[in-house]
């Protein structure tokens, strides 16, 4: 299948780069590629990689969805549909193939950032916990989207209140 062309790698990585430390511990990501690109995130330098490349399921499922909508091209509505309400079910599936995929932790959740600083906390459906962050302009009231252990981007509160009610 081609992989149509991503029109905001910043955005996809936001939401990829979590599930890079699975793809490390199978072998299949370099570490310090995966170094290189978290902190092209954080300190907003050009992204140059093919990130098609890196997170092959992820900008498969993005190409799907997108020529599903009539789209040449993955652009953000793509990337978000994909990864906040679409995600789920390709976890689910792909964690009957990869048991070394957990499903708690590689679904999309929505929180509230409660504390920045040397350390962000936020509030989830599982409580409070500490956490990484991809966007750095993250402020404590914020409403923001995790996967696995960071913070993905802040979110409308519209938003995060349709992924909750998707929780329940």
């Amino acid at each position: 299948m081609e992989v149509l062309p991503i029109e905001n790698k910043r955005l996809f990585l936001r939401y990829a780069i979590p599930c890079g430390e699975v793809l490390v511990r199978r072998g299949t990501l370099d570490p310090g590629t995966l170094e290189k690109l978290k902190n092209g995130i954080l300190y907003n330098r050009d992204v140059k990689i093919d990130v098609a490349s890196l997170f092959p399921v992820a900008s498969r499922m993005c190409t799907i969805i997108a020529r599903r909508m009539g789209k040449d091209v993955i652009d953000d509505e793509i990337i978000r549909r994909y990864f906040l309400f679409e995600h789920e079910k390709a976890i689910k599936w792909r964690a009957k193939i990869y048991p070394d995929i957990s499903v708690r932790e590689c679904m999309v959740y929505p929180a509230r950032v409660l504390k920045t600083g040397e350390e962000i906390v936020i509030n989830t459906v599982d409580g409070e916990r500490v956490i990484k962050t991809l966007d750095p302009e993250v402020r404590r009231g914020d409403f923001v989207v995790t996967h696995y252990d960071y913070i993905s981007e802040r979110v409308p509160n519209e938003t995060a209140k349709k992924l909750l009610r998707g929780l329940r």
